[in-house]
């Protein structure tokens, strides 16, 4: 079962200090390791007369792809009437070019003539020059004589063929299956899933965002053969988001409908390693850029989707989570302790019963009936009296044990109390960091507490 990671890691820190703090010398101490389930009370409850709910998945991925198919679709009817239209326009030029070559091809000789005559006059008048002429000419182009200009023989000016134009096919969205998502993700713990005055939950997916990869560079040193060779590192990482709007109605109204703070964040893809140039590192991202996104389609719905399911039934649902604790317990062959044994028996069956109904109503008559022994028990308390029954060892595993029971047995005030006379112990370090987190986790568990009763 998943657990919020504040909480998940509050858990973990509450359990590792719980074991080491009463593991100390004595032999008459055992630590229990236990694993139990329980509701956790929502921070935001709604009317407790709510019992179903329904969630759906929305998208309009589909939508905009059947846009861009049929878009692709027209573009290309574009495309080949524009093809058409130039293969008909060159059909006309070629006609016109075969015209204009039969006219040039008829006006050809008198043009050819015309030159040559031309020429034969210019010559005749270069002939006519006389020696000192021809020789002041010998510094011009051609030594001064006339050029031959003739015209060039007509030929078919044929038109640029037409082509037809490509059509890319469109990048359409990623369509998931909305069905299985909300099956899987939008569920309420402690609702049923029914159509009567029901909580509707509704997830909205935004599209996936890639931006530009952010480039950076350090200087670095690499050895070989006993020398050092500076080089300049480029390191890579692409900003991505994936948005998704959470929707909750009740019959009287929307309660909620915005994009979660930890679903809005923008990630980064780091990309693997480091490059020489800046050239290798975009070479690397362009190339493996589609399988890299396409990854990116699923993981960021899987995991948004978990963050709106979490964030979902933190809020507003009776989520059941998993806590693992210890538990002290006394045993001595010469000192009787079996009211202390008696009081973890309890605690025992109160714990395993948490999760039956959020009341705790079974786990409570348990529950209590171990705190009655632990609170009997520190009447006798000699905290500076080592061979006394309840002495300072026992005293604080009796602490310990009671401080978590006020917490289930949602006696907040006593457990404060508790904590700070604990407080005032010239206890070692580990117990009272123990103690701190144990405290911290009570006050977790009293503010839900208080948003779900007022009190």
């Amino acid at each position: 079962m998943k657990v919020t990671k504040g909480l998940a890691s509050l858990l973990v820190f509450s359990a590792t200090l719980a074991v080491s703090p009463f593991s100390a010398n004595s032999q008459d101490l055992d630590k229990i390791e236990n694993k139990f389930e329980y509701i956790q009370l929502p921070t935001k409850p709604l009317d407790k007369s709510l019992k179903n709910y329904q969630s759906k998945v929305v998208s309009n991925a589909e939508e905009l792809n059947k846009k861009l198919l049929a878009d692709f679709e027209l573009a290309k009817i574009k495309a080949e009437e524009d093809y058409q239209k130039e293969v008909r326009d060159y059909d006309g030029q070629y006609k016109k070019a075969e015209e204009n070559l039969a006219k040039e091809k008829a006006d050809f000789p008198a043009k050819l003539k015309a030159a040559n005559d031309a020429y034969q006059k210019e010559m005749e008048i270069y002939e006519q020059k006389s020696t000192f002429q021809k020789l002041a000419d010998k510094s011009l182009a051609n030594e001064g004589k006339p050029y031959k200009n003739l015209p060039q023989e007509p030929y078919l000016q044929i038109p640029s063929k037409p082509y037809r134009k490509e059509v890319p096919a469109p990048k359409l969205h990623k369509v998931f299956n909305l069905e299985q998502l909300a099956g899987s993700y939008l569920k309420m713990d402690g609702y049923t899933v029914g159509s009567n005055n029901p909580i509707k939950i509704t997830a909205t997916l935004g599209e996936l965002e890639v931006k530009e990869m952010e480039i950076t560079s350090k200087d670095m040193t690499t050895y070989k053969d006993g020398k050092s060779y500076p080089y300049k590192a480029f390191y890579g990482k692409v900003p991505y988001r994936r948005m998704i709007q959470l929707k909750v109605e009740t019959p009287t109204g929307v309660i909620y409908d915005e994009v979660p703070e930890a679903v809005n964040k923008q990630q980064y893809y780091t990309m693997p390693g480091d490059f020489n140039q800046e050239y290798n590192i975009r070479n690397s991202w362009d190339t493996q850029k589609e399988k890299i996104v396409a990854n990116l389609e699923q993981e960021t719905i899987d995991k948004n989707m978990a963050t709106i399911n979490e964030f979902l039934n933190s809020n507003y649902a009776f989520k059941k989570l998993t806590r693992e604790n210890v538990v002290i317990i006394v045993k001595d062959k010469k000192v009787d302790y079996s009211d202390l044994n008696n009081a973890y028996l309890a605690l025992l069956e109160g714990y395993n019963t948490l999760a039956e109904d959020y009341e705790k109503k079974a786990a409570k008559v348990k529950i209590a009936e171990a705190i009655a022994i632990y609170e009997k028990a520190l009447l006798e308390s000699e905290m500076d009296n080592k061979k006394a029954r309840i002495n300072e060892d026992v005293t604080l595993s009796i602490y310990w044990n009671l401080m978590e029971a006020y917490i289930w047995n949602d006696e907040y005030a006593k457990a404060k109390t508790l904590y700070t006379k604990f407080s005032t112990f010239d206890a070692p370090k580990k117990h009272k960091k123990a103690m701190e987190a144990m405290h911290e986790f009570g006050k977790t568990q009293y503010d839900r507490y208080k948003a779900f009763y007022g009190k």
